[in-house]
């Protein structure tokens, strides 16, 4: 029994009912009904009449039939109501419900396939009450989506564009559906004023009027089914209907989830959602019917170095990420896991050319991603196709991209997996050596042997290995001094890489490696830094032996030692201060000494960001300039050191009390004056972070990295001068590792926890709303993000342009629907330097419009004058890939730079957005007012609109509309309001132009 007929007879669970007969609990009767069916029942087909109930007291229209499941049989009943139908007595109306009645339900049980069932279903309803759309939404974790839908044939499809509402937009719909009742709109604008976000949803449609109700799973309301546009005079008949064909639905459903969910354990991978090895095969007869086949092989580059450093779970985490960077890249559905690290992704009967631009595709965004993937790929359009073979084509093509990735960035080659093993190491040994007559003729214990070389008091550490096999044996003080957990190391070159203190170093550590396999050498000798299991750095030598096939084309065995160096010359060459090592010597000589020191550390922001526009020679000198001058300046009071990345540390010994402040003050402005003096603008050149040495039992290297912990957070609170040492900072650091790793993971489970709000932009001469400016929300622990603080955190670690795409989606979605409300509605998204930079963003720009079918001249991407100062060649394509779209330019922060004016030149934007800064210029002197007057005549003359931000008083508000500017955004006028809030105030702004029309 349904929750409705439960409810009717006053049972209040399945316990009191199950296992008694249905004469007594249906009919009150002792024995079997003397009107019982059974015996006439028939598979496929329903037996109609009607009853009237003496324990409900009413008459029902009785639809029997016979099903079976799992070789069972079932008897089926429907029992109707019909004394409650007002128009239970029109003898049309009753015929003609029972006849759509039964034609739905052997839709709806003629196949075993549910999908199927529900698209006959669908279809049926479709055409016998002629709509435009038929529709089944399903609600999960907050939002509804458009899972089924038939479409007549001259009305376009909508599914793809309604999914993921939030639940708040039909709010209104499920409070009725909770209630058992149907949303029945007979005209769309009735609603228009009252739910103005329901409109803003339906209007693009073309929805006039429409009928849902709601499908229940026991007692509650798991999505809803409707029709748009049913014919006028079938209302009434479609409405009790949809009704009772809801209850059919969810049974529907239900089967369809089970048969997924055992699809799913079959055919695809779990941890990816990707298909799986077995589906490939499965799917690989289908081939053979297809015009081409093209197949683009991907491996995921270092997987195994991730799941040896880091665990299995970054590892997992790492898959997840490249996997989602493939199936979001490349146009097509059929992706396969074949392998731990390695993907296969089918096209169907696409074109060469257009097979090898979805490659070019995935290739520059592996190069412009922090995780490498290894791509080949190989395209056929000659059957029959034997799939294997063409993997393998593609597997080779593959790994020749992973070797010239490996060659360029100075990493050693993993083993060719496509060549037979090396020979036998006994072929290539020579037995007949002096040593080897030794050891063949006396006792040896050659663990032993290794142990008396490498005792614990011993200055160096010893290692050999198979380079074939990358598996290693290192000493036990080397297992113990750099945290190995065994003796037994594989993948020893890539895990030494890690321990390498600088970037630099680690560099030439490779190009060392590469050159000993490029040019078949015998011997390994290099010098750098590396960090032992304490944190503390240190300098080593490390030598070691290559020995080689006998046609030196395979590496098979490389052994050496790794001895320790002084730490007097540690120099950094471009700061020209002590390196770490020396700064951890001098804090244990102070702690020794019983005195007190203070440690401030500073970092010079922004060098990633000027290495990639300026180049690495450019900021070498930024910094070697600005170490100079804080040498010259203040050495003779502080002793400086450089820190890991762009970071430095001021070691102050002479009093310092009352002098905290006024170091700070110096090293910012020294940093600062240098950033201007060379043309670098950025709002924060160099973050503090400070704290006194000793620290409870903390030692250096460990009082370094909590230091190091609060210069991260100096660098996400700007509002911040200096961070110093407290348990309320310390707790910042860990909620900041914690948001980090949240991020990170909403962004790729489908942006969880992101949002998108607008600030409307005012017209200065009517004060109407006439477009907004698209803002990034996201949550963590149910707390707004500063987007200063999680917009550096997506840049940092490479996201922002995933995140970036969702953002313009969601203009684009939104822009289709805010011109329900107002035709000539704009909104602007912002574009960052890394964006611009995304070869695919413009061919992902032309796709989002097409498929949203939204003019592009509703839309304005907003750059600062720092991008296009930057990156002029990237941005000028990116203006032509926007001017061909119809999507306009806007210059944000107008005015904060040097080059402002140059740029109205240069460059074809249409908004120039005036900043703040020069508003607050204009309440000071009549002169600076002038000046921006005639700022926004110039614009004028461009042809360009100004738009001025960071109205917030009435005042500025008066000065800013007699300055001649356009449009108008800030606090005065509008916050930044959620998209339901918008379309309410748009629909409150419309009803008033038509009152005042009206009047």
């Amino acid at each position: 029994m349904n929750r409705k007929l439960r409810e009717s007879l006053g049972y209040k669970n399945q316990e009191k009912y199950v296992g008694k007969k249905c004469y007594k609990v249906l009919q009150g009767c002792d024995e079997p009904c003397s009107f019982c069916t059974n015996s006439v029942l028939e598979k496929g087909r329903f037996i109609s009449w009607v009853h009237s109930n003496p324990v409900l007291g009413k008459r029902f229209l009785i639809k029997d039939s016979l099903i079976e499941c799992e070789n069972k049989s079932y008897r089926l009943e429907l029992a109707i109501d019909v004394d409650s139908e007002v128009v239970c007595n029109v003898p049309y109306y009753y015929a003609r419900s029972e006849s759509i009645l039964n034609e739905c339900l052997q839709r709806i049980f003629s196949t075993t396939d549910p999908e199927a069932s529900l698209h006959m279903m669908l279809e049926y309803i479709g055409k016998t009450f002629e709509c435009d759309r038929v529709y089944i939404f399903e609600s999960q974790n907050g939002f509804v989506s458009n899972t089924y839908e038939w479409c007549a044939d001259d009305v376009s499809q909508q599914k793809e564009i309604l999914q993921k509402l939030p639940m708040e937009s039909v709010n209104w719909w499920y409070e009725r559906f909770e209630r058992n009742e149907l949303v029945t709109i007979y005209s769309l604008e009735d609603i228009r004023d009252q739910y103005p976000t329901t409109y803003a949803i339906l209007k693009p449609q073309d929805i006039s009027r429409l009928v849902a109700g709601p499908i229940f799973n026991e007692n509650s309301v798991v999505g809803f089914l409707g029709v748009d546009n049913p014919n006028e005079d079938m209302m009434m008949l479609v409405a009790p209907l949809i009704k009772v064909i809801g209850y059919f639905i969810v049974a529907l459903l239900r089967r369809r989830d089970l048969l997924r969910h055992l699809n799913t354990l079959s055919f695809h991978d779990p941890l990816t959602g990707a298909y799986n090895r077995n589906a490939m095969f499965e799917h690989s007869e289908a081939f053979q019917n297809l015009h081409s086949v093209g197949i683009v092989y991907c491996d995921i580059t270092g997987l195994k170095q991730t799941n040896d450093a880091l665990g299995h779970s970054a590892g997992d985490q790492l898959i997840q990420y490249c996997f989602e960077m493939i199936h979001t890249t490349l146009d097509t559905p059929w992706v396969y896991r074949i392998g731990g690290d390695e993907f296969v992704a089918v096209f169907q009967n696409c074109d060469k050319e257009s097979f090898l631009h979805q490659v070019k595709r995935l290739h520059q965004r592996v190069q412009g991603d922090k995780h490498h993937i290894a791509i080949g790929d190989v395209w056929s359009d000659q059957p029959p196709y034997d799939l294997e073979a063409l993997i393998i084509e593609a597997d080779k093509v593959m790994y020749e991209d992973k070797r010239k990735y490996y060659t360029s960035n100075y990493r050693v080659q993993e083993v060719d997996r496509h060549i037979p093993p090396c020979r036998e190491i006994e072929k290539t040994v020579d037995t007949g050596s002096v040593f080897y007559q030794f050891l063949g003729t006396t006792y040896h214990d050659m663990e032993q042997l290794f142990k008396s070389m490498t005792q614990q008091n011993s200055t160096g550490y010893f290692f050999f290995g198979d380079m074939q096999k990358d598996l290693y044996y290192i000493s036990d003080n080397m297992r113990d001094e750099f945290g190995f957990e065994s003796n037994v190391v594989p993948g020893l070159i890539q895990a030494w890489a890690q321990r390498i203190s600088l970037d630099k170093a680690r560099n030439l550590y490779w190009k060392e490696m590469r050159a000993i396999l490029s040019e078949k050498r015998g011997i390994h000798d290099l010098r750098y830094q590396v960090r032992n299991v304490h944190g503390k750095n240190m300098w080593i030598r490390s030598y070691g032996i290559v020995k080689w096939n006998e046609e030196r084309s395979t590496p098979l065995f490389f052994s050496g030692r790794i001895t320790h160096q002084d730490d007097e010359f540690v120099v950094d060459s471009v700061t020209n201060f002590p390196r770490e090592a020396a700064l951890f010597s001098r804090l244990e000589e102070i702690k020794g000494d019983g005195q007190k020191a203070l440690v401030i550390a500073f970092s010079f922001n922004n060098i990633s960001e000027i290495n990639s526009t300026r180049g690495r020679v450019f900021s070498d000198h930024l910094v070697r300039t600005i170490t100079e001058s804080l040498t010259d300046q203040l050495t003779d009071r502080v002793s400086f050191y450089r820190l890991e990345g762009m970071r430095c540390a001021a070691l102050v010994e002479f009093p310092y009390e009352g002098q905290r402040k006024k170091l700070v003050q110096q090293i910012r402005e020294i940093v600062g004056e240098w950033y201007r003096l060379m043309g670098i603008v950025v709002p924060q050149p160099c973050s503090f972070a400070m704290m006194e040495y000793p620290l409870a039992s903390l030692l250096p290297a460990d009082f370094m990295e909590q230091l190091v912990s609060l210069l991260r957070i100096a660098k996400h609170d700007v509002n911040s001068e200096t961070v110093e040492y407290s348990e309320e900072n310390i707790s910042k650091v860990r909620y900041m590792s914690n948001m980090a790793l949240a991020l990170s993971h909403d962004v790729l489970h489908g942006m969880k926890n992101f949002r998108v709000v607008v600030q409307p932009v005012v017209s200065a001469q009517t004060g109407e709303i006439v477009g907004g400016e698209m803002l990034l929300r996201w949550k963590f622990r149910d707390r707004d993000v500063s987007p200063d603080v999680f917009v550096a955190m997506l840049e940092k670690d490479n996201m922002i342009n995933l995140v970036g795409r969702w953002v313009f989606e969601q203009a684009v979605c939104t822009c289709m629907r805010l011109v329900s409300y107002s035709p000539d509605f704009y909104l602007t998204f912002n574009v960052s330097l890394q964006q611009m930079t995304d070869e695919t963003f413009p061919d992902f720009m032309e796709e989002v419009l097409q498929k949203y079918k939204v003019d592009g001249s509703r839309l304005a991407a907003e750059m600062t004058e720092n991008c296009m100062d930057e990156q002029p060649e990237k941005l000028i394509h990116f203006v032509e890939t926007c001017s061909r779209l119809g999507i306009w330019i806007a210059l944000d922060d107008f005015g904060s730079g040097y080059s402002s004016l140059r740029m109205l030149l240069q460059y074809p934007t249409s908004i120039v957005k005036l900043d703040r800064s020069l508003l607050k210029e204009m309440a000071q002197s009549v002169d600076k007012m002038n000046f921006i007057y005639s700022i926004v005549y110039a614009c004028h003359r461009f042809g360009k609109k100004v738009c001025m931000e960071g109205v917030e008083t009435e005042g500025q508000n008066i000065l800013i509309r007699e300055s001649g500017c356009d449009m108008i955004q800030g606090y005065y006028h509008y916050y930044p309001l959620e998209i339901d809030a918008l379309y309410g105030v748009l629909a409150d702004q419309k009803r008033d132009d038509s009152d005042s029309k009206g009047a």
